[in-house]
Parts: C-alpha cells; structure tokens; sequence
C-alpha cells in the first residue's frame, strides 16, 4: 500500500458483533489503518469497543430486529476520501451511498440469497431488497464480488465486478501441526451456532455419523445440548463455545474433516471457515449454497450434499471418515489468501 487517503468502510453491523461480515471489515480496517487514516461508519446498534482506528456509530432504527434493514436516523458528517460500503442488501448502505460524491467502492455478497431463506417473511421481502440491491449498484462506481457467481449477477445490473475473496491470517498457512486437545476421531463444525448454519441439520445427522461431532462458535449453547438431548446425540455432540486462535488451529489440526452444511444461500456469502480448514489442508463437506457451490469443486477440493439433506449428509462424511477423500485440502489449500494479499488486490480497486 503506498497511498496515505483516508479509507471510510460504511456497513451495518461491526466488529464485536459476531459475524463473517463483521469480521471481513475489522481486518480490513485494522490493516489498512497502519498506513491509511481510517475510519468505519456503522450503526449505533453496535456495541461500543475501542480499536486503533475512529469508528463512528450512527443513530438507527433496526425494524423487526433484521440488520439489513438498520436505518441511520441522524445525518452523517461526510469527510473525503474513499468510501467502502459492504453489502448491497443494506438500507444503511443504500442511504449514505446515495450522499457520497468522492469514490463509493461497493463489496456485494449472496446476492439473490432469498429465495432459499427458511423464514417466508424474509423470501416475502425479496422485492425491496431487490430495489435495494439496484440502487446500491447503480450508486457505485466500483463493484467488488467474492466470488463468480456474484460477480455473474452484478452483470445482469449492466456492471462488471471484480473479485476479491476474503482472507486467512498468514500463520493459519504456516504455523506447525497442533496436537489435537480431542482423542477420539471427530468432524468438526467450526462457527456461528445457528440454524441457517445448518447447526440442527448437523447434530440430526450426527445419529448416523461413525465420530464424535465437534461444535465450535458463539450461540446458544444451551438451546443446543437441550436439542441434543432430544435427538439423543448428547454423546456424540460437543459443544466448545467460543474459541480462541491458538484452539481453533488445534480443532482444525485434530479433525478428519470439518463440515458447513448451511441450509440458504443467505448464510454463505464466502465462507472464511472454507478457507481456514483449506488453510490446514482439511477435507471440507460443504451444503450446495451460495458460495459454496463456486468455490468447492466436488471430488477435486472437497465434497458438495444437497441442502438440507442429512441422511446424503452422514453418508458423505462417513466416506471421508473411511479415508475415501484424502488431499482434498491440500488441493483447497492452493486457492487461499491472505490478508494482506486482499488489501493488495483491494488497494488497486481503490484508486485504479
């Protein structure tokens, strides 16, 4: 990076609100702030944290407790520079994009996610999100996609879109074996325990499942040992809670395979946990959704099921379980960045 303007990141939600989103925009902010004056705009919605950088929270309103909907009620102090908005989905975004008169860079991500969402109040919603969705577009005068087939959508808006994929710390790629901190031969599941997250689908599936099923991320972990007893997996599931760096690597290093068997598109636009278990050259069972479907080639980097299909689900891992998938994650392994790689990539994009 050798330019010194300011870099302003626009979103509705921020770190240490937990989130793949949110996580996206704290590492990009953070490293971009040890040469840029940054500064993130986001919604007062947000818990307060202090960082190495100016974040500013702005008055909002959230209706029906839907992020994507968050819309700033005060007027926003516009300073020049470069603006970044993330996510095309955002009424947060689509106010203050249409504000800016300096260069608006927009990161849009599961684009024409909808339809398969398991809520039909929010498939309902689909057409103002679409005229959501064009507005941001049309305001931008530079489009980042994390993946092709997002970056195929943004053309049918009559706009080319650049792909930048999301990164991995550089010691997830270069740090030693962990000894694993679980004995017994376990998949691992490693992120938001929700729903959409296919969390349910999982633990439905680990009845079938030849291995101890290893749950890692901030949710209700009570909700899920209590559905746990109901399916009587209790012995099967382990729940680790929120982890840190140092036992997540452990985790990864110590599982036959990690698993992401979300349910919508809604709930992978890149999915950065893809990239870490490539990082560690897991083989990697993935639901057909969003991202998912262009980043995994089946047989080639990982395995691809059918959403929302659990007997197919513990049928394909207990084939990774009897070693029929090994180097599936050394072949992943070879599509990861990092960090720093991605502010490079998105630096060019900035001022191009």
């Amino acid at each position: 990076m050798e330019r010194t303007e300011k870099v302003i990141h626009v979103n509705h939600s921020f770190y240490p609100v937990p989130g793949g989103m949110e996580k996206v925009l704290y590492e990009l902010a953070s490293r971009q702030s040890k040469i840029h004056e940054v500064e993130v705009i986001t919604s007062d919605k947000v818990p307060e944290e202090k960082f190495n950088f100016n974040v500013t929270r702005v008055k909002s309103i959230r209706p029906l407790g839907m992020p994507d909907l968050t819309y700033p009620l005060e007027k926003v102090e516009l300073k020049e520079g470069v603006y970044h908005f993330h996510s095309q989905n955002s009424l947060f975004t689509v106010k203050l994009i249409k504000k800016i008169k300096d260069r608006k860079v927009l990161t849009v991500m599961a684009m024409n996610s909808l339809r398969s969402h398991p809520n039909p109040l929010v498939r309902g919603m689909a057409p103002l999100y679409h005229k959501v969705t064009e507005s941001a577009i049309r305001n931008a005068d530079v489009i980042i996609a994390k993946n092709l087939g997002d970056a195929e959508l943004v053309k049918t808006y009559g706009k080319e879109a650049e792909i930048i994929p999301d990164g991995v710390d550089d010691y997830l790629l270069s740090a030693p074996k962990m000894k694993p901190e679980i004995e017994e031969k376990y998949v691992l599941y490693l992120g938001r325990l929700h729903t959409i997250k296919g969390v349910d689908l999982l633990m439905r599936a680990s009845r079938k499942v030849n291995a101890k099923v290893v749950f890692a991320g901030p949710g209700d972990i009570k909700k899920y040992k209590e559905l746990a007893r109901k399916l009587n997996v209790s012995d099967k599931c382990i729940f680790m809670g929120i982890v840190d760096e140092k036992k997540k690597i452990s985790l990864l290093d110590g599982a036959s395979a990690v698993v992401i068997p979300s349910i919508t598109d809604y709930a992978e636009a890149f999915s950065i946990v893809l990239s870490e278990a490539w990082s560690r050259e897991k083989t990697v069972i993935a639901s057909a959704v969003g991202s998912l479907r262009y980043r995994v080639k089946h047989g080639t980097n990982g395995l691809l099921v059918p959403p929302n299909d659990e007997s197919e689900l513990s049928k394909v891992v207990n084939e990774v379980l009897d070693g029929r998938w090994d180097d599936l994650g050394k072949e992943g392994k070879k599509e990861v960045v990092t960090w720093n790689q991605v502010i490079d990539m998105t630096e060019k994009v900035y001022w191009r």
